[in-house]
């Protein structure tokens, strides 16, 4: 049985579809140091159409929606074996780099609870010196004065994840100690660094997950594309 050509996409849809894409298009040509083309933009719009119509084509013949025949075809791509893993992992080992993090703690009292910056400051400055002294304990000043009692473990980050004035204190900060009063957008802070690492080579153990996710991902992806590009070829004249 001769198979049914696909519908060339409409000089009306490709004009639409290159409209829909020009943003992220002019803005990829400029990330790149290129002037955008027209011409090649449009060819961008033709092919994203040919893809969608394959798609949506062969999911209506085979009773699918197009996410449940992409998914088909997705999980029909071999699964990548911790074998593979272990290759990805060795053949790059720059790329699986532990960044510098800390672990640290905070008792925060946010603005819209302080009495204003004075007092706020005030208040933390006399918990610091109570927990230094060992009249209180961190706990215990954290349980009766933080804004988030019970959720004063920030747990391990690295910078970037944390507001630069924050980022800059815990840093800075050695190990089993308690920063001054720190000032950030949401109130102030007595941050109390329990560790710091170092940037430091990752363990495959701690990579694998990730690895093989992407590994998984790598290869669904190819397989979409290998099955979009062996139709490509039935489209109408």
């Amino acid at each position: 049985m001769k198979t049914k050509p696909y519908p060339q996409p409409t000089a009306d849809a490709i004009a639409a579809e290159a409209d829909r894409l020009r943003p992220q298009y002019e803005a990829f040509m400029k990330a790149n140091g290129e002037t955008p083309d027209p011409d090649q933009l449009r060819d961008w719009a033709a092919e994203n159409l040919r893809e969608r119509i394959i798609l949506e084509t062969d999911a209506k013949a085979a009773g699918l929606t197009v996410d449940a025949l992409m998914r088909q075809i997705a999980d029909a791509a071999p699964k990548p074996t911790l074998d593979d893993a272990r290759a990805a992992f060795k053949a790059n080992p720059e790329r699986f780099v532990a960044p510098e993090r800390v672990h640290a703690q905070h008792i925060v009292i946010h603005r819209d609870q302080a009495e204003g910056p004075a007092q706020a400051t005030l208040t933390l400055q006399n918990l610091r010196a109570d927990i230094l002294a060992g009249r209180t304990t961190w706990e215990e000043a954290a349980a009766a004065h933080s804004s988030c009692p019970g959720n004063d473990d920030l747990g391990f980050f690295p910078r970037g994840a944390m507001v630069q004035p924050f980022e800059d204190a815990a840093f800075a900060a050695p190990e089993d100690t308690i920063t001054d009063v720190v000032e950030t957008p949401f109130g102030w802070h007595l941050i109390r660094v329990l560790a710091h690492l170092p940037e430091e080579p990752m363990l495959f153990e701690e990579a694998k997950d990730a690895l093989l996710a992407e590994l998984r991902e790598a290869r669904e992806r190819a397989a979409l594309e290998a099955y979009v590009d062996a139709r490509k070829a039935r489209f109408a004249p």
